[in-house]
């Protein structure tokens, strides 16, 4: 990850960024209102010596009173210069609570002292600072060397009596409710990250790179609540998750193009990631350019083919694997092009079944009469019955889901794979936002354009003038055809893509 992709996250997190945001402003309000107002007064005192005569004894002096100033100023919060104030006002504090808001600072190579005082009221921040002013003067006077006759040797001025405030000095609330705004977004920037960070569900194809080099093969999106209820290749063909199965389906064809894969088991990490309906609907996918589909419910444990197809289950995969029936019994017809073959009763032992040379020889049958074949599988996290089963296949489709299945579970089937020397033949998103699957659905007229050498050049010139006209759509293409008789290779070709 850069820097980039850091600012990606965090903008694709922008309103959980905005609520912490305005809950840290909100939060730095509540507390700067819950603060107690303040007001400060501030005076200052000169402090001078006219110990010496000459002009050298002077300036010693002068300089004594400087290096002085220091400890004058910590006299200040002093309980011996409290003590006496608080005595005077009548106040009911200590010297210790008090010195907390008094504060006596002397600036650099001067002999002024400022001290500022800090109250709940202005009027008593007034008298406080005049107070400790006169009382801090008299210990200094004090504590001053004498000259003769018990004389000080310095005197102390109140050069700028304490002035009214004119408004609270704190809290700073608006600096508060800034602060506590800026904290807010960085908190919130920082928890969208590491929630992006630490968040090991896959959701992009960035994350499958990061788990395989297996091709992508298509992004499904999900189906609406207003849908019908449905494989979504049946009852809405027109729809985005459609033609995202058609692509899965092109991007099958074009995987190899002198030795395209004929049959595939469809498998997934784990349950609930629509390995099923992924199966059933890109046989019907399939069944749209004119080949002969079979789809064999493979997954012994919890099949489900038959329930998704309506069909009875009671003779299917594992009735012929023991010999009680032939392929031609158990075989259903379901739509134009596409066969079903059940599973069968569940056994107990569905590896040994899948595994054995009655299987091998059954898919080695099928393959002669099916243009290809679609074997539905367990989740490989859960058994282990489609490792044997992609050795008796081309290769094998993986299904992940969006936002659930994470990176951990899908190396774990990748790998699983790769250990028995299986051909994984791509990845399917399932179950993708539509605002994500719409970044992948391109033109067709690229897949097209690749598909129109397999035509006769005869063919080729027909279509202009079959149509009439040149379509400006590939939906308007589609429709056309199919009111129109054309060769069989025009058709199969056009309609497919």
């Amino acid at each position: 990850m850069g820097p980039i992709d850091d600012l990606r996250r965090i903008a694709s997190q922008w309103l959980l960024v905005l609520i912490v945001g305005v809950l840290g402003g909100a939060s730095a309000w509540a507390y700067a209102i819950s603060l107690p107002t303040q007001y400060l007064a501030t005076n200052s005192i000169f402090v001078t010596s006219d110990r010496g005569e000459t002009t050298s004894e002077l300036l010693q002096s002068s300089t004594l009173t400087q290096n002085l100033m220091q400890s004058y100023a910590q006299l200040a919060t002093t309980p011996t210069v409290l003590k006496p104030v608080i005595s005077q006002l009548g106040l009911d504090t200590t010297p210790q609570a008090l010195a907390s808001r008094v504060t006596a600072v002397t600036p650099l190579n001067t002999v002024i002292i400022n001290i500022a005082v800090t109250s709940q009221s202005a009027a008593q921040a007034v008298v406080l600072a005049d107070a400790i002013s006169d009382s801090l003067a008299r210990t200094v006077l004090t504590l001053a060397p004498k000259k003769t006759g018990s004389v000080p040797s310095i005197a102390v001025t109140t050069v700028t009596p304490a002035q009214l405030p004119v408004g609270p000095f704190a809290p700073d609330t608006r600096l508060i409710v800034l602060t506590g705004l800026l904290l807010g977004f960085v908190l919130g920037a920082g928890y969208a990250l590491a929630r992006k960070v630490l968040d090991t569900r896959v959701s992009t194809k960035k994350d499958l790179d990061r788990v395989s080099t297996a091709p992508l093969l298509g992004m499904i999106g999900r189906k609406r609540r207003s849908d019908p209820a449905g494989l979504i290749m049946r009852v809405l063909p027109q729809s985005a998750p459609a033609e995202a199965y058609r692509r899965v389906r092109a991007n099958l064809e074009f995987l190899d193009v002198d030795n395209p894969p004929r049959s595939a088991v469809v498998t997934s990490a784990s349950a609930r990631d629509g390995k099923s309906t992924t199966a059933i609907n890109l046989a019907l996918a399939m069944t749209e350019c004119g080949s002969r589909v079979l789809i064999i419910d493979a997954d012994l444990r919890r099949p489900s083919i038959a329930e998704l197809c309506d069909l009875e289950g009671d003779v299917g995969l594992t009735t012929i694997l023991l010999g009680y029936v032939g392929p031609e019994d158990a075989i259903v017809r379901w739509s134009d092009g596409l066969d079903v073959l059940p599973s069968g009763a569940v056994p107990p032992n569905s590896g040994q079944l899948l595994g054995s040379a009655a299987m091998k020889t059954l898919m080695q049958r099928l393959r002669e009469d099916y243009d290809f074949i679609i074997v539905d599988s367990p989740p490989l996290l859960t058994a282990t019955d489609a490792l044997g089963l992609s050795r008796l296949t081309d290769g094998a489709i993986v299904v992940a889901r969006y936002k659930s299945t994470t990176r951990q579970q899908l190396a774990a089937t990748t790998d699983s794979l790769d250990a028995v020397n299986a051909r994984i033949l791509g990845i399917v998103l399932n179950r993708v936002r539509e605002r994500r699957t719409g970044l992948y659905y391109g033109p067709l007229k690229a897949v097209a354009a690749a598909s129109m050498p397999q035509m006769s050049p005869a063919n080729k010139k027909q279509i202009p003038g079959l149509l009439g006209r040149q379509p400006t759509t590939d939906q308007e293409t589609v429709t056309i055809l199919k009111s129109k008789k054309l060769p069989r290779d025009v058709q199969n070709v056009s309609l497919k893509h």
